[in-house]
């Protein structure tokens, strides 16, 4: 049995629920990087060097090796952000920087390396970078269908994290445990808890 096949299928269908409840619609190629970066952080262990160091390092680094950093920067930071977002609030490094650090890696991979033939997947970089938070979203929508955390302490923690940001989707998960009245958005400093 091919795992990552499999996780491919698993997370395709997933990833497509996910963009219905966001009301994305990505560009097909997108949706297919999407499924396979997914599989593929869930074979694999994730690097533990911080992203800024790096990103620094990509910008010493030859053409090639530069878009592979980017890339792996990019990515890595998508993952954690959208799946491990909730548990980054009370940390020196926080969901913030995860979104920065990726939507900077995408945005220069859409502008092209220079030294390097064109970016096949340019487009897809682009549509990343300029949506990084809501793909983030999309993540954390998938996260959370399939960790289904339901503890007390997660629904405090997601309550905090909406108060940070008026994210549409911890709205609408709040609404699903009954913490807000609705899940539609919210303005700033009017919400309702039950």
């Amino acid at each position: 049995m091919d795992v990552t096949r499999s996780l491919e299928s698993f997370f395709r269908d997933e990833v497509d629920k996910a963009f219905k409840d966001e009301g994305l619609v990505p560009d097909q190629l997108t949706e297919h990087y999407l499924v396979h970066l997914l599989a593929a952080y869930a074979a694999q262990p994730i690097e533990d060097r911080p992203l800024a160091l790096r990103l620094f390092e990509a910008i010493a680094a030859s053409p090639r090796e530069r878009r592979t950093t980017l890339r792996e920067i990019g990515d890595t930071a998508l993952f954690i952000s959208g799946f491990w977002g909730d548990s980054l609030g009370r940390r020196a490094v926080d969901v913030d920087y995860y979104i920065d650090m990726g939507g900077t890696a995408y945005a220069e991979l859409a502008r092209g390396i220079p030294g390097t033939s064109a970016e096949p997947f340019g487009p897809v970089f682009g549509e990343l970078a300029a949506n990084f938070t809501r793909f983030v979203e999309v993540l954390m929508t998938i996260s959370h269908r399939t960790a289904r955390a339901r503890r007390d302490r997660d629904v405090v923690r997601l309550y905090e994290r909406w108060l940070q940001t008026r994210s549409g989707w911890a709205a609408r998960r709040l609404a699903e445990e009954g913490v807000l009245a609705s899940s539609r958005p919210v303005a700033r400093g009017l919400g309702v808890l039950q």
